[in-house]
């Protein structure tokens, strides 16, 4: 203590001049004492009762959960999820993709029954032009002439499967620039069933992509092959003048019914592919899902030959809708279809 605390705390001080001081001091050690017991209460979690407060309480503010990272904008999913498949519109004409420069695909919908045909142009571009010309008269006809639409019976037409390399118009028509899409790549070579890293048109190496399905114009022929499974597919190509069905190892044999069906409507031979190796076709993909799936080779690269390939549309409608049966039962107006188209 210094000099200065001793001369104030001497014992000559008077009783009534220590009484303040006592009171002072007895006060700060229950103040002391009180505050003590409330941190022990708060850290027990108990209450302690004290005093109500009537002064105004302050406002409150509310603080807004911590967003996680499934919650907060822009971040995604935690776990990654493939997208829920749209369904496809029931417009007449709608949109199945792009192509790589950002051409749409466009496909035709005749009809309303639920057996699907698939019938698809182009997919070499304007090295087959030819092809893509055929799927358009086929469009025209079935728009022209519905009753030749079966009952029971749906077309679906994709005129230009590759609407990149049809755009493109080289001098010379053997120029394969025109076969392959803007990136370089042949679209009959990246189809999931065979795929390979190496492909060919006969001893010509053509780029089959990276891996399957690299290609947003096979992603969208196979995003909707998925969501509307047909019963068969025709993919036209030239020029071998030949039917091929697709096939994708033992397990998945050719639906060889379809290819004499159609050797038979449009004087195709249907024959085996023998001529070279051919990887990622799509139709061999098509065999592998159970759907019956053909090559049908025009006989030249300038002629769409639309009569004999609209023989082999009908005789395929005739065929399915004989299998099948109409969606509604047997109804006179389907004989009277049938008996028209079919026999």
């Amino acid at each position: 203590m210094t000099k200065g605390g001793a001369a104030r705390y001497s014992s000559d001080m008077t009783p009534r001049q220590t009484l303040p001081l006592f009171t002072l001091c007895a006060l700060l050690l229950v103040a002391c004492t009180s505050g003590l017991v409330a941190l022990e209460a708060g850290a027990s979690g108990h209450t302690v009762n004290s005093p109500a407060d009537t002064t105004t309480p302050l406002p409150t503010i509310d603080v807004p959960p911590t967003p996680t990272a499934e919650a907060a904008p822009g971040l995604g999913q935690v776990t990654p999820s493939l997208p829920s498949p749209t369904p496809y519109p029931d417009d007449e004409r709608f949109l199945i993709g792009e192509s790589v420069e950002g051409r749409p695909i466009w496909a035709w919908r005749l009809g309303d029954g639920t057996q699907r045909i698939v019938l698809v142009g182009g997919i070499h571009g304007s090295y087959e032009a030819n092809s893509a010309r055929l799927a358009e008269l086929l469009a025209n006809h079935f728009r022209l002439h519905r009753a030749d639409v079966l009952p029971g019976i749906q077309l679906v037409i994709i005129p230009a499967a590759n609407p990149d390399g049809l755009a493109y118009q080289g001098d010379d028509p053997d120029d394969l620039r025109g076969r392959f899409n803007a990136n370089g790549v042949d679209l009959n070579r990246n189809w999931g069933c065979g795929w390979a890293e190496e492909a060919t048109l006969r001893d010509i190496p053509v780029d089959p992509g990276p891996r399957p399905f690299s290609e947003p114009e096979t992603r969208a022929l196979r995003a909707y092959f998925l969501a509307e499974p047909p019963e068969a597919v025709i993919f036209y190509h030239s020029q071998l003048g030949a039917v091929f069905m697709g096939a994708c190892g033992a397990e998945h044999p050719a639906a060889t019914w379809m290819g004499d069906l159609l050797e038979d409507a449009t004087g195709y031979p249907h024959r085996n592919f023998t001529y070279y190796e051919v990887t990622g076709d799509a139709t061999n993909w098509l065999a592998e899902r159970g759907i019956a799936a053909a090559v049908v080779e025009l006989s030249t690269r300038t002629d769409p030959e639309f009569t004999r390939n609209l023989a082999g549309v009908q005789a395929l409608q005739c065929y399915i809708a004989l299998a099948k049966g109409p969606d509604d039962g047997p109804n006179e107006s389907f004989e009277q279809a049938i008996g028209r188209l079919c026999r």
